[in-house]
C-alpha cells in the first residue's frame, strides 16, 4: 500500500497535467521549511481518485450537465441533418432533463433553513417563472433586505391585474423581507407615445395609479415610488454611462426582439422605441435591483440584463421573477387590450360595468372549445403574444383565470358560487369542469367577489378629494379619445 501511494505521489509531482510551472531559481532556494508536496498546485483532476463518493446533489448536477450536453449535441446534429434525430426523441431527452432539474430543486429545498424556505416559498409564489430558482434561494438566504423592482408606464386607467394582482404580489415580497421599488416610467410613456405624448398628463396618470394602489391594501411601508424623469435628470452621468455601456454591447437585432415589452411590432418601431429596451435594461442596474418582478411580457428585456452581465463580467445577475399575464375577457384575447375597455375589469369600474363585462365574458368548459388567438388590433398592433404565457393552458378561460389570480391572490381568500363555499381554486376548477358548477353560477360568484375587492377603491376615489380630482382628469382625457 505504501509503495502504491509513493508511485501516485511521484506521478502527480512530475506529470505535466498536474504541476504548475515555477521559476528554475526557486528550486535552489535554501531553507525551505514547507514540504515540497504541499507546494504542488493541481491544474486538473486527472490525479484525483474519481471513485471517491459524491453527495446526492453532486450526482444530480453531473447528470444534469451530461443530459444538457446530450441535448445540445442532438440539436447541433439536427441543424446539420434534420433526419439525424426525431423531434419526439429530442422532446424525450428534454423531458428527462426537466425531471432531473426538478429532483435537484426538491433536494435543494429540503436542505434550506425552515425560515429561509418560508420566505423563499412566499416570493417564489409570485412568479410563473423564475430565472433562476437557485439564485433566488441564495439571495433570500444571504441578503434579507433584497430589492425588487417593477416599472410601469402611466398610460391610462389601471386594470384589475395591475391593481389587485400586483398589490397582493408586492405584499408577499415585502412580507418576506424585500423592499419594492416602483419605477414610474413617465419618460418611457413619452417615448411610447402614451397620452398623446403630453408629459404633464402622463405625470397626472402616474399619481392616479399610486392612489389606486393605496386603496387596494398594498403595504406601503416597504414600497418606494421613483419617477424616472426626476431620477434620470438628477443622476444623469451614472445613468447614461450605464445605458451607453449596455448599448455598445447589444446589437440592433437583439434590441428588436424586445419590442413586445412595448406592445409593438418590429416594423412599426420609432427611433425612440429602439432606445426603450436599452433604458429599461439600464433601470435595473441604476436602481440596484436584485429581482426584476414584472410580467411575462417583459421577460425578453429582463433576460437582456442577464446577458449584459455575462458580457460585462458582472457576477451577480438580477433574478427574473415573471408573473402571470391575465387573459382578456373576450374570446381569443391572450391578454387585455388597451383599445378595448370591455376586455378587462378596471379598478374604478361600477358594479354595473363589472356585471356586464363578466356576463359577456368567454367561459369555455372544454379544451376543444378554446379559441385561437385573435388577430392583432389594426390601430394598436401587439407583439410577442406567443410568449405571453409560459404555462400551457388548453382551456384559456378568462373567468377561471380571474378566480385563480385575482380572487385567490388575496390571503385566506374564499370563493362562493352556486351556494357552495370554496377554499381553493383547484376545487372551483374541478367542479366547473365536471359540470356541477355551471357557467352562470361561476360568473355570478365572480361578479360578487370582484365587486367586493373593488369597493374600497371606489370609496377612496369618492371620498378623497385629491384622488377624486385626479380621476376626473384622467377620465376626461379618456373621453377625449386618448388611449387608456
Amino acid at each position: 500500500g505504501m509503495q502504491i501511494r509513493w508511485i501516485i505521489f511521484v506521478f502527480c509531482l512530475y506529470s505535466p497535467s498536474c504541476i504548475s510551472v515555477v521559476p528554475a531559481s526557486s528550486l535552489f532556494e535554501p531553507k525551505i521549511s514547507t514540504p515540497v508536496f504541499r507546494t504542488v498546485k493541481l491544474k486538473s483532476s486527472a490525479c484525483i481518485d474519481s471513485r471517491l463518493p459524491k453527495g446526492p446533489m453532486e450526482n444530480l448536477q453531473a447528470q444534469v450537465e451530461a443530459q444538457g450536453a446530450k441535448i445540445r449535441a442532438m440539436k447541433e446534429a439536427m441543424k446539420a441533418d434534420p433526419a439525424s434525430h426525431s423531434k419526439e426523441a429530442l422532446d424525450t431527452e428534454i423531458k428527462e432533463l426537466t425531471g432531473l432539474k426538478e429532483k435537484m430543486e426538491a433536494l435543494a429545498l429540503e436542505s434550506l433553513d425552515p425560515e429561509v424556505k418560508k420566505k423563499y416559498d412566499l416570493v417564489r409564489s409570485v412568479g410563473e417563472e423564475c430565472v433562476t430558482d437557485s439564485e433566488l434561494r441564495n439571495l433570500v438566504a444571504k441578503k434579507p433586505g433584497f430589492i425588487l423592482y417593477d416599472g410601469f408606464e402611466p398610460s391610462g386607467r389601471m386594470h384589475i391585474a395591475q391593481g389587485i394582482f400586483k398589490a397582493m404580489n408586492v405584499n408577499k415580497c415585502t412580507r418576506a423581507g424585500g423592499s419594492f421599488i416602483f419605477w414610474v416610467a413617465d419618460w418611457f410613456a413619452l417615448m411610447n407615445d402614451k397620452m398623446g405624448g403630453d408629459l404633464e398628463k402622463i405625470k397626472v396618470v402616474g399619481k392616479y395609479l399610486v392612489e389606486v394602489w393605496k386603496a387596494t391594501g398594498m403595504d406601503m411601508s416597504r414600497v418606494k415610488f421613483v419617477w424616472s424623469s426626476d431620477a434620470i435628470a438628477n443622476e444623469a452621468a451614472p445613468y447614461w454611462t450605464q445605458a451607453l455601456d449596455i448599448a455598445r454591447r447589444t446589437t440592433i437585432a437583439r434590441v428588436k426582439k424586445c419590442c413586445q415589452i412595448m406592445g409593438r411590432l418590429e416594423n412599426r418601431l420609432t427611433a425612440a422605441q429602439i432606445l426603450y429596451p436599452l433604458m429599461q435594461c439600464t433601470d435595473i442596474f441604476f436602481l440596484k435591483a436584485d429581482i426584476c418582478q414584472l410580467g411575462v411580457d417583459q421577460r425578453k428585456v429582463n433576460m437582456l440584463a442577464r446577458e449584459y452581465c455575462e458580457s460585462a463580467g458582472i457576477k451577480n445577475k438580477p433574478v427574473i421573477l415573471s408573473h402571470h399575464m391575465l387573459y382578456g375577457l373576450k374570446k381569443g384575447q391572450e391578454k387585455m387590450s388597451k383599445s378595448d375597455p370591455d376586455s378587462a375589469i378596471f379598478m374604478e369600474d361600477t358594479p354595473e360595468d363589472v356585471l356586464r363585462k363578466i356576463h359577456n365574458a368567454y367561459c369555455p368548459s372544454k379544451a376543444e372549445d378554446a379559441a385561437e388567438p385573435a388577430a392583432p388590433d389594426a390601430d394598436e398592433p401587439d407583439a410577442g403574444k406567443e410568449s405571453m404565457h409560459l404555462v400551457h393552458d388548453a382551456l384559456k378561460n378568462p373567468c377561471l383565470d380571474y378566480v385563480k389570480h385575482i380572487i385567490f391572490a388575496v390571503p385566506d381568500a374564499s370563493f362562493a358560487a352556486q351556494g357552495k363555499a370554496y377554499s381553493s381554486f383547484q376545487a372551483v376548477e374541478a367542479d366547473f369542469l365536471a359540470g356541477s358548477l355551471k357557467e352562470e353560477g361561476l360568473k355570478a360568484g365572480l361578479v360578487e367577489a370582484v365587486n367586493r375587492l373593488l369597493q374600497p377603491v371606489r370609496d377612496h376615489f369618492q371620498n378623497d378629494a385629491e384622488a377624486k380630482a385626479i380621476l376626473e382628469q384622467v377620465m376626461g382625457w379618456k373621453r377625449e379619445t386618448l388611449v387608456a
